[in-house]
């Protein structure tokens, strides 16, 4: 759809709606740039005023756009498009919608498991694992928070002294021999601690995404535990669902 029918059963609106949304999908209004004013809009389309305010509102409401007072209308970055029947990690995720991932790396470590890291990791309380945090980032903007521990008894001897910010840590793993197979995750809708706030620049009121996976290699033993947020209004899920015969 690129034209308004007003002889179509589908409202003027959403008419628009459709129309801008596929001008942000394809690239004709990019991340970071402003849609046309009302006053162009209305121009062009021949729509009346309340009608262009409804369609800019509802891609508002839908994450694609915000408006700005005394600017515009601005396009909000493509959301980051995840499955959830596929094991991915984050820069596979990224590069396949088209989107540059970074890492920027906080700390890593050699610290003890705690009770819960230990029994996510199927290790003993008190093991030393290797505790890595990143600040993950999607073409240059702050994106979400990763905080990994990495199970030494997987023999890997972990130096990180040659990452830079493209390097993903599955792609480490296969390099140094160990095969990522399965994963188990849950995920959370939360309104951000304190900490999340100063870390991801939001507002307290703003709700991140909470992923905690827990990794598995090709024999079952266990890799990683991850404690994973993201900003959510930056983010979708796929899910795919089968109801048994």
């Amino acid at each position: 759809m690129s034209i308004i029918d007003k002889n179509s059963k589908i409202p003027l609106y959403m008419q628009l709606y459709i129309i801008l949304k596929e001008e942000i999908a394809n690239g004709t209004y990019a991340a970071e740039s402003f849609l046309p004013s009302e006053s162009e809009l209305l121009e062009k389309y021949g729509l009346s005023r309340i009608t262009i305010r409804r369609a800019l509102t509802d891609l508002e409401n839908d994450g694609y756009v915000k408006k700005i007072r005394g600017k515009g209308t601005k396009v909000y970055p493509k959301k980051q498009y995840s499955d959830l029947f596929e094991l991915t990690g984050f820069n596979e995720n990224a590069m396949r919608d088209g989107q540059r991932p970074a890492s920027i790396i906080l700390k890593f470590d050699i610290v003890q498991a705690n009770v819960d890291v230990a029994e996510h990791l199927q290790i003993n309380p008190g093991e030393n694992v290797y505790y890595l945090k990143r600040l993950r980032l999607l073409n240059g903007r702050i994106n979400g928070i990763h905080h990994t521990f990495i199970s030494q008894r997987t023999g890997l001897d972990m130096n990180i002294s040659n990452w830079t910010e493209e390097t993903s840590l599955y792609d480490y793993y296969g390099q140094n021999g160990i095969s990522v197979s399965t994963a188990t995750e849950v995920i959370q809708a939360m309104l951000p601690t304190p900490t999340l706030v100063k870390e991801l620049y939001i507002s307290e009121l703003e709700p991140v995404f909470y992923r905690e996976r827990v990794t598995y290699d090709s024999q079952g033993n266990t890799i990683e535990y991850s404690q994973n947020y993201y900003i959510a209004k930056e983010h979708k899920y796929f899910v795919q669902l089968k109801k048994d015969d």
